[in-house]
């Protein structure tokens, strides 16, 4: 039977005031002690959004008619959880009513809102009746593509430090440099190659309309365009830095990728190697 705009309205207060008693009883105060409603109106209004305790407690007992997108934010963070906990019992009942008079699996339907999955929840698995989760998709994997960036620069700096003449005289391996050149290279090729991949899909987050997450310096020569107040030569100085490379190798790298002709005296320099 389909509800009435204030009864689905009524409906998703219920709901997520079930969620502000569950999880209110599963938090600690400052002392350790159960977290009360007055604990929790507190918290709200150090947040920036007074909330009475009378209120809290209507919510939770479901009384009240209705819940705004703010206070759903400032509850969820007063309760230091993620707000779509509040919308969705994940964990506390196995469907949930997404839509009204619609039954689901709850973590379908999490996963819906949050756009981690492109099917509706309900939908038949492999029809065509999905939404556009990309811009959330495309995110993700930047931030991936990030973090494996990081992680092998981490790597690469770790394999450096053993090369000193000091170190090495503790290592087991018959040829400790050619074991270390090993593993740089491949250090320096998977970054490379995420490299290329954050490039293409920062190119298809902007064809998409998107505006990609800002770099931070260390990897700004990944896109040295969006770094107007650094120049090239710095950016050069940062990524010789973090590969271990020479810096007219470097140099030569931030020039290809933001698609410049090389300084004279870089020439020389390259023309000097050739021979």
């Amino acid at each position: 039977m389909a509800l009435s705009a204030n009864e689905w309205a009524a409906q998703i207060a219920k709901q997520v005031g079930q969620g502000v008693a569950y999880y209110r009883t599963q938090s600690r105060d400052a002392r350790g002690g159960k977290l009360t409603a007055q604990a929790l109106a507190d918290r709200c209004a150090g947040l920036g959004l007074p909330l009475d305790r009378t209120v809290i407690a209507k919510l939770e007992k479901g009384t009240r008619q209705t819940i705004t997108i703010g206070e759903l934010l400032v509850l969820a963070r007063a309760l230091e959880i993620p707000p779509v906990l509040l919308l969705f019992p994940l964990g506390r009942t196995d469907t949930t009513e997404v839509l009204p008079g619609e039954d689901t699996d709850t973590w379908a339907a999490l996963k819906w809102f949050t756009g981690e999955d492109d099917q509706f929840p309900g939908a038949v698995t492999g029809t065509d009746e999905k939404q556009d989760a990309e811009p959330v998709r495309l995110f993700r994997e930047h931030e991936r593509l990030i973090k494996q960036w990081w992680d092998n620069r981490g790597k690469l700096m770790s394999l450096i430090a053993p090369k000193d003449p000091e170190l090495k005289k503790f290592r087991a391996e018959a040829d400790p440099d050619a074991v270390d050149d090993l593993w740089v290279q491949v250090a320096k090729d998977t970054m490379r190659n995420a490299e290329e991949a954050l490039m293409a899909i920062r190119s298809e987050m902007r064809d998409r309309g998107l505006t990609p997450p800002r770099l931070g310096l260390e990897s700004a020569y990944i896109e040295p365009e969006t770094f107007e107040s650094t120049t090239l030569d710095e950016l050069a100085q940062t990524v010789s830095r973090n590969k271990r490379i020479s810096l007219s190798e470097a140099i030569r790298e931030v020039y290809r990728i933001a698609g410049e002709p090389l300084p004279e005296s870089q020439k020389d320099d390259t023309e000097g190697e050739k021979e």
